[in-house]
């Protein structure tokens, strides 16, 4: 067959991996880091590279990928961890470039990439009991360090049109979506809008992590045994509802065990959360438990519309249609949802 040398205008690329030697020469074209070993990690909402450098210091290294959400909203996101590691909350911290700033812009084929670094955190995510406690303690730490917060805004909010109503416009933008399923999801999103409204002036408000699903910290013992735990990944940070960033662990846990109500690892994983939680001064209201269920399903919602809003990069296999009419009946489910006995004034505190 022959070959030419012209660019096709036919061939549009959706979404590119970079070779992890490319990374390697930007960090160190853009960072000065002399780095010895770089490989990809794993791709997903972004593509995320491990680096050792000169003398074994490690990082992360994050291309982001270019979402359908909008633009990177990198600025706020490495300006409130310095926020939050000036005020002694564990986290990733990021890295300036040589240059002073938070991230540079690469030329890949799609279009324009940001490319940011950040400190590895040693540990490994949670999985004893008193790992979800930890969890929760920074959890309530970081949303009142945060409350401070005054650098770059962020450009999206974890309310109603963030979580459902984008997931919404997704949906009717699916190739040959059912009708019926549409129309179920239209009905589902509207009433789930209209509880969010008569809920929302009751429940606390926080600056969100947004990602809390246990895989985005690490927790680390010392010589004595105590547990701390360092968060990441606030690629999706933003302000939001304490339920929401609350109810994103039982969330996860939920889908990945395939999981229409709790079970009793999950009730126990939850009681150590919040206990750990209200242990570093956060307040959870009776509001913010009741609306649990409510944030459980628009968590699964934003999950959904992240999948067919990437149609062009993951392909319908990551959302096909049976599993999208299937999603119906699990939030019908999550509506009932009762994760235990957890009072709001069991354990007091300074409000979050």
């Amino acid at each position: 067959m022959a070959t030419s040398d012209a660019c096709d205008p036919e061939l549009v690329p959706a979404h590119t991996t970079v070779a992890a030697r490319s990374v390697a020469g930007w960090a160190q074209r853009h960072y000065g880091l002399a780095v010895e070993h770089c490989v990809l990690i794993r791709r997903g909402l972004n593509d995320n590279y491990a680096l050792r450098v000169a003398g074994g210091v490690r990082h992360v290294a994050r291309l982001y990928t270019i979402r359908p959400r909008g633009p990177f909203n990198v600025d706020f996101e490495t300006a409130l961890l310095k926020h939050l590691q000036g005020r002694g909350v564990g986290v990733a911290a990021p890295v300036d470039t040589t240059a002073g700033g938070s991230h540079v812009r690469l030329p890949c084929p799609e279009g324009e990439r940001g490319l940011a670094l950040f400190h590895h955190v040693e540990g490994a995510v949670p999985d004893a009991l008193d790992d979800f406690a930890a969890t929760g303690e920074v959890l309530a730490r970081m949303h009142a360090a945060a409350r401070d917060y005054a650098g770059p805004p962020s450009l999206y909010a974890l309310d109603g049109h963030g979580l459902a109503g984008r997931t919404l416009a997704w949906l009717r933008a699916y190739p040959g979506l059912d009708a019926g399923v549409l129309a179920s999801y239209e009905s589902l999103i509207g009433s789930l809008l209209e509880e969010l409204a008569a809920a929302e002036p009751a429940l606390t408000r926080v600056l969100c992590h947004g990602d809390t699903h246990g895989f985005n910290n690490h927790v680390v013992a010392d010589e004595a045994g105590s547990k701390r735990a360092v968060l990441f990944d606030f690629d999706d940070a933003g302000p939001g509802f304490l339920a929401y960033d609350l109810g994103v662990m039982p969330w996860s846990y939920l889908l990945r065990k395939g999981l229409r109500e709790a079970d009793d690892l999950l009730r126990e994983r939850w009681t150590h959360y919040l206990a750990g939680y209200r242990a570093a001064g956060g307040l959870i209201t009776d509001a913010d438990l009741a609306a649990l269920p409510l944030f459980i399903q628009l968590r699964h919602l934003w999950n959904l519309g992240e999948g067919v809003g990437r149609l062009h990069h993951w392909g319908t296999s990551v959302a096909p249609e049976d599993w999208l009419r299937k999603q119906i009946e699990v939030m019908a489910a999550w509506k009932r949802l009762d994760l235990g006995p957890a009072s709001a004034d069991s354990v007091g505190g300074p409000p979050v």
